[in-house]
């Protein structure tokens, strides 16, 4: 994409897996990034990222920090809050009150997860977790005092610069275990190469409200895991189970170390037509995507 300008552009959650590929892929595009962590710049506290903006002077925050703890969140509720509502909503009223443009990310777990169709932006919330309801408290203030924001919904990120899903299956692969996924959970696997360029997007454009950013298509998280699997060489296997079968094993484990396993949304693939029109674009498979972050030549 061509920008119309070169941007200052101020990432706060700067050394996060997404974050991190913001930075890269902006840095590469010649504009100026500058990097929002603590404590210099601590999303908790409105005095500290005020002053920061009007020292830095950006075009656009792209707001990446977050509490991600999704099963930590339903014992540790003010932290997440603090993280995914407070910091949210500070950043919103900085950005609101410099004239700074302001994307958000956020998560499919707003979504109560029952429909069985792709999730529309317009389709009701309702989350069943801690982490969920922080993040849609997140949202609302973000509308609420920065009218003019974007809010990406995506889910079940990976990317090269951080712990995550797609690399944990492939090294038990290689490293000989069995794992079960379940059968009867929907998602879609996301990059964040894909997140990085949406939101440099969004940043040079007169877009505002809600857009889902996800890949191509849709997976139960078995049949995810056994992509991967036919990807990667090695002894380990992949098994099916499902949900009613697996929640209670995953949440004695949660609590044999003193946490709460948080409900998920059964089915969690969004509808990202609003995205893909808006960028003149056409998705890549959540199964290329895969590939490309496993670097496995298409045959």
């Amino acid at each position: 994409m061509r920008y119309s300008y070169i941007m200052r552009i101020c990432v706060t959650g700067a050394r996060g897996m997404l974050g991190q590929q913001i930075v890269e892929m902006a840095t590469s595009l010649g504009h100026t990034v500058i990097p929002w962590v603590r404590p210099a710049a601590d999303i908790s506290q409105v005095e500290s990222i005020s002053e920061r903006a009007k020292h830095d002077a950006p075009d656009c925050i792209i707001n990446c920090a977050a509490w991600t703890d999704v099963d930590g969140a339903e014992t540790n509720a003010a932290a997440a809050y603090t993280a995914n509502y407070i910091g949210a909503r500070n950043v919103a009223m900085v950005a609101a009150s410099n004239g700074i443009k302001l994307v958000h990310i956020s998560t499919d777990f707003v979504y109560p997860g029952e429909l069985q169709r792709p999730l529309l932006e317009t389709d009701s919330t309702d989350p069943k977790s801690v982490y969920g309801s922080s993040k849609l408290a997140g949202e609302d203030a973000v509308l609420a005092h920065c009218p003019a924001a974007v809010i990406i919904r995506t889910g079940y990120i990976f990317g090269h610069h951080g712990p995550n899903l797609i690399d944990k299956i492939a090294s038990g692969i290689k490293s000989g275990y069995n794992m079960p996924f379940v059968t009867d959970q929907w998602i879609t696997p996301t990059s964040t190469t894909l997140l990085a360029d949406a939101s440099l997007k969004f940043c040079d454009s007169d877009a505002v409200g809600t857009y889902h950013v996800t890949h191509g298509g849709g997976c139960s998280t078995y049949e995810m895991a056994s992509y991967i699997a036919e990807l990667t060489s090695g002894t380990g296997t992949v098994t099916r189970t499902t949900l009613g079968e697996w929640e209670p094993i995953q949440s004695a484990r949660c609590q044999a170390v003193g946490r709460q396993l948080a409900k998920r949304p059964v089915y969690s693939v969004l509808n990202t037509d609003k995205y893909y029109r808006f960028a003149s674009l056409e998705p890549v498979s959540w199964q290329d995507a895969i590939r490309t972050h496993l670097h496995v030549s298409s045959t």
